[in-house]
Parts: structure tokens; sequence; C-alpha cells
């Protein structure tokens, strides 16, 4: 008697075991780094990003809202509701604002 095996179950464990991926690997760790802002907002984003409160940013009469994750040199990373990661070029915000 032969024992069958679905075609897609063998094709996934050759593709596995050639890659050598383990299936269910936990993403690698996020590590936090130093804030890297210099400007006037730096105080603002570095409070947002350690209390983890919203910051609104006026950009070009148009309004941005998020929480700061990363800020570099020329960017600043944030996340939303709406939005899961949002990057902004820090010479462009004209105003911040956090409650």
């Amino acid at each position: 008697m032969l024992f069958t095996l679905p075609i897609r179950a063998v094709m996934t464990s050759l593709l596995l075991a050639a890659t050598g991926t383990p299936a269910f690997a936990d993403p690698p760790a996020k590590t936090e780094s130093a804030m890297q802002c210099k400007g006037p907002f730096h105080e603002l984003f570095e409070a947002s990003r350690a209390n983890k409160r919203g910051v609104t940013l006026y950009l070009a009469g148009q309004t941005l809202e998020g929480v700061v994750v990363r800020c570099d040199e020329g960017s600043l990373e944030l996340t939303s509701q709406q939005y899961g990661r949002i990057v902004v070029r820090t010479d462009r915000i004209d105003a911040a604002a956090m409650q």
C-alpha cells in the first residue's frame, strides 16, 4: 500500500529545507535607538516618543497627526491609527503641537 502526501505539503517542506528558514520564526526584535533629530522641535518629538503621545504637524497648510517612532537628521517617522508608517522630511514642518 502506497502512502501519498499532498504535493503542496511536499513542496513547502522542500522549500523550507532548502532555504534553511524555520517556518514560524519570530521577526527580529526592534532596537530602541537614540533620537538623532535636531532643530527647534527636538524636545517635542522626544516627548512624543517617550510618552507615546500624539503630535500634530503642520505642513504647507495641511495637518498630520501621529506618534513619533523615530527621528533622524532629515526625517521623522510617525505611526497613527489610520497609517502604519508615516515618514516626513523635517525641513518641511512649519509647526508642531502636542497636548
